[in-house]
């Protein structure tokens, strides 16, 4: 069989990863990292056009390292139910993969699709996925109708051959759902050439802020808590500026709670920008927070902007809700969830203390060199590929 040929170093594994953000270039750098490795070909299948954080993003024509693909998909911007329209039958013709790596969750639509298709034009390859699910206990799922996501899991439980997670509950979930496959856990990655430590003057003046900023990235979505920043914000004893930047259905009701607070006027919402800008809105900060609320259809799986915060040197504060704590260990504070006086003392800690501050940026930074960075996630990815040839 190829596959055993492959494994034994005899043949270069072809390998064929879908992934709805190959739009969004940070994102990008898993695959190059991935497609560093001698005995990886690499291909990407992406949409031609994606909407993330309310952006849309498409991929380049060519990858550095790897061939890029793209196709037309429906419900852009909705991860669970959007598929191809075209490109992914193309895709499997074309690569006839040994490996068919989906970042998708288990119950979503790309990866139903995609497995039954493979099953048709790429019998050989042997099937991964993705999972940051942290709240899909006992059949249970965040969208409905559930009994299609429920379906689409079990199918995915019988052909898939290996499961990357991001978080412990979620390979919890896959066990408790019957996967039988080998589960890795591997951590998101960062550009650590990108997301680094900022010059913050030049954004500040263009933003008209002094100091401190207290910052806010991401959707602006009830779930973030970005309400309960707001009001911790409002009542601290020193006066801080807030810069908040994303967009979405929220902000309308979060500019008139900072007037209704008081602090409209030092208050910045920026709107949403390109990912590729991101670095820059984080470099003008003193602290970034994620405030994120939970409840039965909010986990936060990763906190992926935290890792990006501490990879620019900035203070990060998080809560209890879902890996955050995981994710920033000791090198952040971490408060309780859906509580504005606990994320009002966190600021005020942070603030009343710069050798803190100092300490925190240091050791965030490395903790990000450490355990974040795109050349780590393709390590066990790579061994993933290995271990799932072998078999």
């Amino acid at each position: 069989m190829a596959d055993s040929k492959v494994a034994s170093g005899g043949e270069r594994m072809r390998v064929l990863a879908i992934d709805h953000t190959a739009g969004v270039a940070p994102f990008r750098r898993k695959f190059e990292a991935i497609a560093a490795y001698d005995d990886v070909d690499l291909t990407v299948l992406a949409p031609a056009v994606w909407h993330e954080n309310y952006q849309p993003v498409s991929p380049p024509a060519k990858g550095r390292g790897y061939d890029i693909r793209t196709g037309r998909v429906i419900f852009s911007g909705y991860n669970n139910r959007s598929f191809f329209l075209t490109g992914l039958a193309g895709a499997l013709r074309a690569v006839r993969p040994h490996i068919l790596d989906v970042y998708e969750e288990a119950y979503s639509f790309f990866l139903a699709q995609a497995s039954t298709m493979a099953r048709l034009l790429a019998p050989e390859a042997r099937l991964i996925f993705h999972s940051s699910d942290s709240l899909s206990h006992d059949g249970w799922y965040p969208y409905r109708p559930c009994w299609i996501y429920a379906a689409i899991q079990r199918h995915a439980h019988r052909v898939g051959r290996y499961a990357f997670t991001i978080n412990e509950t979620a390979g919890e979930i896959l066990r408790s759902k019957g996967f039988g496959g080998p589960i890795t856990r591997v951590f998101h990655g960062v550009d650590e050439s990108q997301f680094r430590p900022q010059d913050a003057g030049p954004i500040r003046s263009e933003l008209g802020l002094g100091g401190p900023v207290i910052g806010y990235v991401g959707k602006l979505s009830h779930k973030k808590g970005i309400d309960i920043l707001i009001r911790a914000a409002a009542a601290l004893t020193q006066t801080a500026e807030l810069l908040i930047v994303g967009d979405g259905e929220e902000r309308e009701r979060l500019e008139q709670l900072a007037i209704e607070t008081g602090i409209r006027e030092r208050t910045r919402f920026v709107g949403g920008v390109p990912h590729e800008q991101v670095p820059r809105y984080i470099g003008a900060l003193d602290v970034l927070v994620l405030p994120t609320v939970r409840s039965t259809t909010c986990n936060e799986t990763f906190g992926r902007v935290l890792v990006e915060a501490m990879a620019c040197g900035v203070p990060v504060i998080g809560t209890t809700c879902g890996s955050m704590r995981l994710v920033v260990g000791d090198d952040g504070l971490i408060v309780e969830h859906d509580d504005v006086e606990a994320l009002r003392a966190g600021l005020e800690t942070l603030l009343s203390d710069p050798e803190l501050m100092g300490r925190l940026a240091e050791r965030g930074r490395k903790r990000v060199l450490d355990l974040y960075t795109w050349p780590r996630f393709a390590e066990l990815i790579h061994q993933g590929y290995l271990e799932v040839l072998k078999d």
